[in-house]
């Protein structure tokens, strides 16, 4: 089983006892809202589902809890068809998904042969572009997708980080 340690955090596989932190840092609106294909509410049943069909994580496709000692489960960082992310409403601005954003981004580029990430965020979720930028995402384009959230389509940015960026990026 996989698990990355950070100063602050771990990042490791997911398991059914996850379910219920899960559920509720993703079921609430101010997260859930910018999670395009998350359905609100988001119940217990359906974190399991999603739990139960998560396979053994790769460098080249994973999905990992972010966990942060004492407190449990507070967010999950994924490379899937797309790097994506969430961290729970009351562990935002304390840097927590850049430190576990860039844990995931060391070890998929230090033990893969990819050359890029793709990755995407709401227009308007200024948070998760931020990070984007911070780790060297560029945007390359935009395009319109349905929210089950909002139950409408929402401009997403869509934005790349190459192999090389990130290696520049580590050398400062």
């Amino acid at each position: 089983m996989i698990s990355i340690t950070t100063d602050r955090l771990t990042l490791r596989e997911p398991t059914l006892a996850d379910a219920p932190c899960y559920a509720l840092g993703v079921g609430e609106y101010d997260v859930a809202r910018f999670l395009s294909g998350v359905p609100y509410p988001y119940t217990l049943g359906m974190a399991i589902d999603w739990l139960r069909q998560a396979r053994p994580a790769t460098p080249e496709k994973s999905m990992l809890v972010i966990e942060l000692p004492n407190k449990g489960v507070i967010g999950a960082v994924s490379l899937l068809s797309e790097f994506g992310f969430w961290i729970a409403r009351p562990h935002w601005n304390r840097g927590y998904m850049t430190e576990a954003a860039t844990a995931l981004l060391d070890w998929h580029f230090r033990e893969s042969h990819a050359d890029l990430v793709v990755s995407s965020a709401h227009h308007n979720n200024g948070a998760s572009l931020a990070v984007q930028r911070k780790l060297g995402f560029a945007e390359e384009g935009r395009e319109m997708r349905f929210s089950h959230t909002l139950q409408h389509n929402v401009e997403h940015v869509i934005t790349r980080l190459t192999r090389q960026r990130w290696q520049e990026r580590s050398q400062r």
